[in-house]
C-alpha cells in the first residue's frame, strides 16, 4: 500500500524542523534532498513538501495549477510592489507580454558597451596590491549599470536618490527576511518601518521619473522607454503605477542577483587557479588587451562556461515556493490544495544523479553543450516564470568577468572567513580580496 506521505525528517514534536532549518537552511534542504525526489517536513503544525527532481520541478513551474504561496507573494509585494514578480495568472502573462520587447535581443545588444564602459571606470580606480570588499564592489558596479540601462541615470541627484533608497530596501530585506518569514507583516515590529519608508521613497522617486518621461514621450534607449512605449495586442499599455512597480522589480533582478553571481565567480576562480589560467588565456587570445564588446561574446566560450558553472554551484535564485490550487498528484503522492511546496535548485544542481562530481567547479561541463541538454540546470527557472532578463544577466556577467579578469587577478586574503547569506537570494559576505594587476599576454 502506498504511504499517504512522502519520507522526511520527524523533527521536534512541537516545532517540527524549524530549529534544524534555522541552523542552516542550505544544509537542511540538502539533507531533505537525500530523502528522494519528493519529501516532507513540518514547520510547527504546517506541513511543507520539498521537490528535488528536475521533471517534477518543471511540472510545477510550467503548470498554471501551481502558484506562488500567499506568504511569498506577500513578501514580494511588501518589498517590490505589484510588479511582475508578485503576479500570477493572466495578470502575470499580460505584464510579461508588455515587458518582453524591452528584452529583445537587439535591444539588449546595445547595453553591452554600457557594461564594458562602467567596468573600465571601476577598474581605473583600482590599485595594484590593495585589498577590497569585492562583494561591495560588485553590488555598486551592477547598480550603476542597471541604473543606466533602466533609467538612463548615470550621475546626478536622481541616481543618488535611487541608490540611497534601494540600498535601504536591500539592507532591510537582508535583516528583516528571517523574521518576516515567521511573523506576518501586520505584527507590530519596530524595525519593519525602515523598509516601508524606503519602499515608499523609492516608489515616489520612480513615479516621478515615470511621469516626467511619459510627458516628454522621449525614447532615450533605456528599458524605461521601452516599458512606457509597450502595447499589448489590444492596445493596452501599462499605467504609471504598473511601470513604477516593474521598474522596482527590474532594479532588484538586475542588481542583487548579478552582483551575487559575480562575487561567487571570483571566489571560485581564486580557489581554482588552473581554471583562472584557462580563463585568462582565452581573454588574452580573443581580446588582446582591449575591452570586451558584445561582438566578442560568441568567441568567449570558456568565459561563458565559467558564468554558467558559477550559476550551477551558487544559483542566486536558490529557493522558491509554490502551492497547488487543487489536490494534485505529484511524484506518486497526492498533495492537498494550497499546501506549500519548496524548490531549491541549489540542491538539485548539486545532485550527483544529474551532474558528475557536482561539488567541483568544472566549467568544461558546459563547453559544446546547450542548456536544454542539461535538464537539471535551472538557474533562471522555467515556464512562464522563466527569468525575463536571463539574456541580459548572462551578457552582463560574461562581459564584466572578461573586463575584470583581463586586467586584474583577485586573490582571497588568507584566513578570510567567507559567509554564505541564504535569504531571498544566495549571497556571499566577507569577500576580502587582494588585487594583482596583470598585463595581458600578447
Amino acid at each position: 500500500m502506498t504511504p499517504s506521505l512522502p519520507p522526511g525528517p520527524h523533527g521536534n514534536p512541537l516545532f517540527g524542523s524549524v530549529l534544524s532549518a534555522a541552523k542552516s537552511e542550505l544544509a537542511f534542504f540538502s539533507e531533505l534532498g537525500r530523502f528522494g525526489d519528493l519529501s516532507t517536513f513540518r514547520f510547527g503544525r504546517k506541513r511543507f513538501y520539498f521537490v528535488n527532481h528536475p521533471d517534477l520541478i518543471r511540472k510545477i513551474l510550467t503548470s498554471q495549477n501551481f502558484v506562488r504561496t500567499s506568504l511569498s507573494r506577500s513578501l514580494l509585494e511588501s518589498f517590490l510592489g505589484h510588479g511582475l514578480f508578485s503576479q500570477e495568472g493572466e495578470a502575470h502573462l499580460q505584464q510579461r507580454r508588455l515587458m518582453q520587447p524591452a528584452f529583445h535581443l537587439k535591444r539588449i545588444d546595445g547595453y553591452g558597451s554600457i557594461m564594458s564602459r562602467f567596468a573600465s571606470r571601476m577598474l581605473d580606480s583600482w590599485q595594484d596590491g590593495e585589498t577590497r570588499d569585492i562583494s561591495h564592489d560588485m553590488m555598486r558596479l551592477t547598480f550603476e549599470i542597471v541604473s543606466k540601462t533602466l533609467f538612463d541615470a548615470d550621475t546626478g541627484e536622481q541616481a543618488r536618490q535611487v541608490n540611497a533608497a534601494f540600498t535601504s530596501i536591500m539592507r532591510a530585506i537582508n535583516t528583516e527576511y528571517p523574521l518576516y518569514s515567521v511573523l506576518p507583516s501586520w505584527v507590530p515590529v519596530r524595525r519593519w518601518g525602515a523598509s516601508r519608508r524606503a519602499v515608499l521613497e523609492l516608489q515616489r522617486i520612480t513615479h516621478s521619473i515615470v511621469q516626467e518621461r511619459r510627458a516628454s514621450s522621449e525614447d532615450r534607449g533605456d528599458l524605461l522607454s521601452m516599458l512606457l512605449m509597450a502595447r499589448d495586442e489590444d492596445g493596452t499599455q501599462m499605467t504609471d503605477a504598473q511601470v513604477s512597480a516593474q521598474t522596482l522589480s527590474l532594479l532588484f533582478a538586475g542588481h542583487e542577483t548579478t552582483a551575487n553571481a559575480l562575487s561567487w565567480a571570483w571566489l571560485l576562480l581564486s580557489r581554482n587557479p588552473d581554471i583562472l589560467r584557462k580563463l585568462q588565456a582565452e581573454l588574452d587570445s580573443v581580446l588582446g588587451g582591449r575591452p570586451p564588446t558584445f561582438a566578442d561574446l560568441p568567441k568567449l566560450k570558456f568565459t561563458e562556461a565559467v558564468v554558467k558553472e558559477t550559476l550551477r554551484i551558487y544559483p542566486p535564485a536558490w529557493y522558491a515556493e509554490r502551492a497547488p490550487l487543487t489536490d494534485t498528484e505529484l511524484g506518486g503522492y497526492t498533495l492537498p490544495a494550497h499546501s506549500p511546496i519548496v524548490i531549491s535548485v541549489y540542491v538539485t544542481h548539486r545532485d550527483s544523479r544529474f551532474f558528475d562530481q557536482p561539488e567541483r567547479f568544472l566549467p568544461e561541463r558546459f563547453l559544446g553543450v546547450e542548456d536544454r541538454q542539461l535538464p537539471a540546470y535551472l538557474p533562471f527557472g522555467a515556464g512562464s516564470h522563466l527569468c525575463i532578463g536571463n539574456r541580459f544577466a548572462l551578457m552582463e556577467a560574461q562581459l564584466l568577468i572578461a573586463s575584470i579578469a583581463q586586467r586584474f587577478e583577485l586573490a582571497l586574503v588568507p584566513g578570510t572567513e567567507v559567509t554564505t547569506r541564504a535569504l531571498i537570494t544566495l549571497g556571499v559576505e566577507g569577500l576580502k580580496m587582494t588585487l594583482r594587476r596583470r598585463t595581458p599576454a600578447s
